[in-house]
């Protein structure tokens, strides 16, 4: 499975593939790149929690 190029994404975009591929480890350290280049630091069982609350999905599990 090729998996897609998470730099040309934008971040709701890449949060919503996140939601989908929770153990992409790939994707979620970008995501956590991102925001830590804002200035924020947050861990990525954070971030998931963050955009789980934010669209309304249920925890999945893993």
């Amino acid at each position: 499975m090729n998996k897609p190029n998470f730099s040309t994404m934008t971040l709701q975009e890449l949060q919503q593939y996140i939601l989908l591929h929770r153990n992409d480890d790939d994707a979620v350290h970008e995501a956590v790149l991102r925001i830590q280049q804002n200035g924020t630091t947050v861990s990525s069982e954070e971030f998931i929690e963050i955009v789980r609350r934010r669209t309304g999905n249920p925890p999945q599990p893993q």
